[in-house]
């Protein structure tokens, strides 16, 4: 008899306990497109100056009577009013927690999503667009897991894909080597070195000029050889001798080559490894 009401007690319990726990307000979550389709906030985004870091200041305003979540996520696109200004795509996802009567403002940081066009300036309009490709966010989740969001290269990498630039542009080995997978395309080996370039909001933002071409590769001798290097066109044209006729021993190498490059019509050239007869003995193709 006590065992059945010590379980009647427990039983009791437990429902009261569930009761509760089924009584209270459950906090909702809603996704940033989501929000603004049901009208559930009104967003303010303007940009701060520039377009690479802390960039959009975002002013949120509850209009759905009770608190609840919103999630801006990672790869959001936000598209300025003047279109000679740049796409942004945010950089990492945000929660933002929104009561019924205080606007909440938020920062975000953001990458330049169409190089070549002018970095916004502050107080620059923007609206909410798409979000990015899922080739764009997978980027993103590997700048944001690695530590690398506010490094330029992380820049160099999104305009790699957004833009088609060069994975040669990104200095950081291991950023290169991934952004080369998603694209499909093999690490090249070689780097290129840039004039650094101050970002002016209002101006056209994009690389600097190419100034050195720093490479390494490999070859094999099946005979000792007198070998030099040349620069060649994109129509296999001589530019220049890169080095002197040296004599090299039978077997495997391995070596580099350094490119001074600032006088040069930016473009596709071949370095050639060659013999005195003109015998080549390897051709690696570089583009800046």
């Amino acid at each position: 008899m006590k065992k059945l009401l010590l379980f009647s007690s427990l039983l009791l319990l437990a429902s009261l306990l569930t009761a509760q726990q089924s009584g209270k307000p459950k906090t909702s979550t809603y996704e940033l497109d989501e929000a603004l389709q049901q009208k559930l906030i009104s967003v303010e985004i303007k940009g701060t100056g520039g377009h690479f870091g802390n960039c959009l200041r975002v002013v949120c305003k509850n209009l759905k009577g009770k608190f609840f979540r919103l999630r801006i996520p990672q790869g959001q696109f936000m598209l300025p009013a003047d279109s000679t200004f740049q796409t942004l795509v945010v950089a990492e996802e945000h929660m933002m927690a929104l009561n019924v009567k205080s606007p909440v403002e938020l920062t975000l940081k953001t990458y330049c999503a169409q190089a070549g066009d002018r970095s916004p300036l502050t107080g620059s309009i923007f609206a909410v667009g798409a979000l990015a490709p899922e080739q764009l966010r997978n980027l993103l989740k590997f700048i944001v897991e690695k530590g690398k969001v506010d490094s330029h290269e992380a820049q160099s990498a999104v305009w790699c894909v957004t833009n088609g630039n060069s994975v040669a542009d990104i200095q950081d080995p291991a950023l290169a080597k991934f952004t080369a997978e998603l694209l499909g395309k093999p690490v090249p080996g070689y780097k290129i070195k840039r004039k650094t370039v101050e970002i002016v909001p209002g101006e056209r933002a994009t690389l600097g000029k190419a100034f050195i071409v720093d490479g390494n590769y490999q070859y094999v001798l099946d005979k000792d050889e007198k070998l030099l290097m040349n620069l060649l066109d994109s129509e296999l044209k001589l530019v220049k001798q890169i080095s002197k006729e040296e004599l090299m021993k039978a077997g495997e190498h391995r070596s580099s080559f350094h490119l001074e490059v600032w006088n040069l019509t930016p473009g596709k050239y071949t370095v050639r490894i060659e013999t005195k007869g003109g015998r080549i003995i390897r051709d690696i193709e570089v583009e800046f």
